[in-house]
């Protein structure tokens, strides 16, 4: 049985979790308790020692990593949202890693500064969230593009890579992320929220704590 560690406000952490469900896989899911600091006892650490969610245990395997996590399982799944070919595979992979260098990762600096600091006491960085914003409009420019021809990044499907971007930005409301000059973009966004594999986790993020 394939058991998935995650927390519904981690974007990075909710990635597997639509993989699973767009992929048709069986499996559960654990809530880890950041608050609490859960991902730092004992028992996640033997799960995960790097004390993050995600993590992953399929039998007598535990991995942790969003992106390695996800191609696990959707060649376990054998869904099409990945490829058996290597070249495919490749290029789903460029997409991938450009969301979450790129895209994720200065999501990331705004929704920490704009949702997270105030929640947890911390003083905003104006400066980071300013770098995230500028680093946004450099990159999404490839988005549109991308995906103003058949609708995915890669293909004529949904693919690892969609879902990565969809996870991505999950807390682009929260974080009152404008991403207006992106009217592709954000017209994809909202259709993919839509989806059975994503109304499956939840109606919209932060639903699980009343957001």
């Amino acid at each position: 049985m394939t058991t998935l560690y995650y927390h519904p406000l981690s974007n990075p952490s909710l990635y597997p979790v639509f993989i699973a469900e767009a992929s048709g896989l069986d499996y559960t899911r654990k809530v880890v308790n950041l608050q609490t600091q859960e991902q730092k006892s004992d028992d996640y650490l033997s799960v995960n020692p790097f004390g993050r969610v995600p993590a992953m245990v399929d039998d007598d395997l535990a991995i942790g990593e969003s992106s390695a996590i996800g191609r696990y399982l959707a060649r376990k799944s054998g869904s099409d949202i990945y490829s058996e070919d290597m070249r495919e595979a490749a290029l789903i992979d460029q997409w991938v890693e450009f969301v979450v260098h790129h895209i994720r990762i200065n999501v990331g600096r705004i929704n920490f500064n704009r949702f997270i600091a105030p929640m947890v006491g911390a003083e905003p960085d104006q400066a980071s969230i300013d770098l995230g914003l500028r680093f946004l409009a450099d990159n999404l420019p490839h988005i549109e593009v991308a995906l103003s021809g058949d609708g995915h990044l890669h293909g004529d499907r949904l693919t690892l890579a969609d879902i990565a971007l969809v996870a991505a930005f999950e807390p682009q409301h929260v974080a009152k992320i404008d991403i207006s000059y992106a009217p592709v973009l954000s017209e994809w966004l909202e259709r993919m929220r839509q989806e059975p594999w994503y109304q499956a986790v939840h109606t919209h993020f932060g639903a699980e704590l009343g957001l």
